[in-house]
């Protein structure tokens, strides 16, 4: 018979699910992980990331090798191009933390590395192309589970707690009617593609992440795994509503109207679709009730131009199961340990959202 009761309903598998997962479960609680799709899978993502935010927690999983070994380069420096410049200013890595480097993967690589972290821990269920039909309530206004929809039927699911880490469209968010603290309308569109025989600005193996400026829009690279280079454009509504009519033609001759960009652009090769998102709402929410929480997306969302929401997503993972360990160990009651939780988030992404924000209405 399939297990019915859990500690913890975690709605999401992605880097903010997983991540939660894999640390409730090496703490021997009894997790069931859900996601509507199945690993590996691709999502939208710039990828990038700091060793001092997500690289740590990759550390204290034990899976940064196994990052590493994806094939994604220490990412040591950072090269910034000012408008109209073809020679970049070099700098060092933005927070490397201990490590000294940042990194930039591909989400279905690094998300499949994480379920599978997760499920290592041998108190972890994972059921995929799997949806929540509707959260279950006692008899006031608690939380008690979710009967869920997959291949085989519906399954109704207890647990003491669950976890929305399901992203921008979070339906734990919606069901349980999460209060916002904040929202700003989104100023800004984004487009990117991968590259391969990417070099560096130099001509070097590419061991940097790459900034070019120009007015109000960014260009960025970021060398990934699998012998790829994330590229990208951040553009504001009207650049954004111009390269959308024509996106397979403007991207890339937007790109190469970047000095520092053009002849390397020429020298490599484009590979998979060209993919893009419009602009959307900058909310944060109360990520904590009665039975339920929120974690990533769910419950903090920011414009991706600044590159923060997997970092912010690994670490909000980390003090959310601090909080949970606590609460199912007898350590703290549920009302302390949560509330422990949101000021924790709300102190460790709060600042990075309102200057994301704050910026993306005029970069220049």
């Amino acid at each position: 018979m399939p297990r019915t009761e859990y500690d913890v309903l975690i709605v999401g598998a992605r880097v903010a699910g997983a991540t939660l997962a894999a640390l409730l479960g090496a703490a021997g609680r009894r997790v069931l992980l859900v996601d509507r799709a199945r690993f590996p899978s691709p999502t939208l993502s710039t990828h990038f990331f700091r060793g001092g935010r997500a690289g740590r927690v990759l550390e204290r999983l034990g899976v940064l090798d196994e990052v590493l070994a994806l094939g994604c380069p220490r990412l040591v420096g950072e090269y910034r191009f000012q408008a109209g410049q073809a020679q970049a200013a070099l700098g060092p890595p933005q927070d490397p933390g201990a490590l000294g480097y940042g990194l930039s993967v591909r989400r279905g690589p690094l998300d499949g590395l994480l379920v599978r972290r997760a499920l290592a821990t041998g108190h972890v269920d994972l059921l995929e192309a799997t949806t929540v039909r509707s959260l279950a309530w006692d008899d006031v206004d608690r939380v008690v589970g979710a009967c869920l929809r997959g291949p085989d039927g519906e399954r109704p699911v207890r647990a003491r707690c669950t976890v929305g880490a399901d992203g921008r469209q979070s339906f734990v968010a919606r069901a349980v009617a999460a209060p916002v603290q904040t929202t700003e309308a989104g100023h800004r569109g984004f487009y990117y593609r991968y590259l391969r025989d990417w070099r560096g600005p130099a001509g070097q193996p590419p061991d940097g992440a790459e900034f070019h400026h120009t007015a109000d829009e960014r260009a960025y690279v970021f060398p990934s795994d699998g012998g790829l280079s994330c590229v990208a454009l951040s553009l504001n509504l009207d650049a954004y509503a111009w390269l959308r009519q024509a996106p397979a033609e403007r991207f890339p001759s937007r790109l190469a109207s970047y000095p520092g960009l053009a002849e390397r652009l020429a020298a490599a090769r484009w590979t998979g679709p060209l993919l893009g998102c419009g602009p959307g709402p900058n909310y944060v929410r109360v990520p904590v009730g009665r039975g339920w929480a929120l974690v990533g997306d769910a419950g903090l969302h920011q414009d991706p131009w600044s590159g923060l929401g997997i970092d912010q997503a690994m670490v909000q993972a980390t003090l959310l199961a601090e909080a949970l360990d606590a609460w199912l160990g007898g350590a703290a009651d549920e009302a302390t340990a949560l509330a422990s939780y949101h000021e924790r988030r709300d102190a460790d992404a709060v600042p990075g959202y309102e200057r994301t924000v704050s910026l993306s209405r005029d970069l220049g």
